[in-house]
């Protein structure tokens, strides 16, 4: 599955490809991976808190 967010490292917003297997979220930009988590809330904390 893939789903369009900004990510943090390239500023840009870009396609993530969901890795349910390892939970992660893989930005194809830049091939940062991150932790995934199934609430919207969650994956957005994970993503944004830690840049802010």
């Amino acid at each position: 599955m893939t789903i369009q967010l900004s990510c943090p490292w390239c500023t840009d917003e870009v396609t993530f490809t969901i890795d349910e297997a390892d939970e992660e979220l893989v930005c194809s930009n830049c091939s940062t991976r991150m932790d995934f988590a199934p609430d919207p809330g969650v994956t957005y904390e994970l993503l944004y808190a830690s840049v802010a």
